[in-house]
């Protein structure tokens, strides 16, 4: 709904404020008009030639096709943030504040990082004030995990706001602290697991060559004899690739003395049982 027209006297008061105090538009007052309304009668009075150069204002050039898909190539196929754009000027003459708003307009960016800026906790001057004095004093020391569990905030944040304070952690005392100690367990538990893991796929890897070279022995006219696994039963064929063949090297001659009843397979089960047990032996003696 329009507000009511501007009177004389108030356009004199506008024009007295900008000519010739040269106030910026947080310091003009008008009584009975609001900002906007302010903002929008200087433009009005600028286009008339009115304010005699005294306000240049922002000049407004809409944005073009090509800008746009620009834009929704860069944010969509490379995932590029706003700020980073605009440092690079992959859009020329648009800065962050515009290259953000367009990408809210049209629904660009990574959902995920929209995500975490509205969910943000956003610290009051006084709050940021209590966690300065808290990082310089008592909190010095602690972990900065523990002073973002503590404050509700993100780790990486209390980082950045001890380097501007200047009371980072040293190299040393960071390694010193009960949260790196744990942090480090958990990595090593994690690097245990994936490299079990890994060991795992191996071995099943190992059993289907060993399943695939029987088939295909089995259905070659000259197959070798077949030797049966005292562990495990199966009936693999008797030669180097499934039996460990122990050899003897005498006068520089090497010559095969015996081949295991136990196929290559249970060979290293049984190797790998005798690691644990040794491990476990070991373990006990230091305990």
């Amino acid at each position: 709904m329009p507000g009511q027209p501007w009177t004389q006297e108030e356009l004199d008061s506008l024009l007295r404020q900008v000519i010739v105090e040269r106030k910026p538009l947080p310091q003009l007052s008008v009584p009975g008009k609001t900002t906007a309304a302010i903002n929008n009668q200087r433009r009005r009075l600028k286009e008339a030639g009115l304010l005699e150069n005294s306000f240049s204002g922002l000049r407004h050039v809409p944005w073009t096709i090509r800008e746009l898909r620009q834009l929704a190539r860069l944010t969509g196929e490379h995932g590029f943030s706003a700020a980073f754009i605009a440092q690079l000027q992959l859009i020329p003459g648009r800065s962050q504040h515009a290259i953000s708003k367009m990408m809210g307009r049209h629904g660009l960016g990574s959902p995920g990082v929209k995500s975490r800026a509205r969910n943000a906790r956003r610290l009051t001057p006084e709050r940021r004030r209590e966690l300065e004095g808290f990082l310089r004093e008592e909190g010095r020391f602690w972990p900065s995990a523990a002073v973002a569990g503590q404050w509700g905030l993100a780790a990486q944040t209390v980082n950045g706001m001890r380097r501007r304070l200047g009371v980072a952690l040293s190299w040393k005392e960071a390694r010193a602290s009960e949260g790196y100690r744990m942090g480090q367990q958990r990595r090593a538990r994690e690097f245990a697991n994936q490299l079990h893991h890994r060991w795992q796929e191996w071995r099943a890897r190992r059993e289907q060559r060993f399943r695939a070279a029987q088939s295909q022995l089995a259905q070659s006219p000259g197959a070798p004899p077949r030797r049966i696994c005292v562990v495990c039963g199966e009936h693999w064929f008797a030669t180097r690739y499934f039996f460990h063949v122990q050899t003897r090297q005498r006068d520089r001659a090497i010559s095969a003395t015996s081949m295991s009843r136990t196929c290559r397979l249970c060979r290293a089960a049984q190797r790998r049982g005798l690691e644990r047990d040794l491990q476990k032996t070991a373990g006990t003696l230091a305990a």
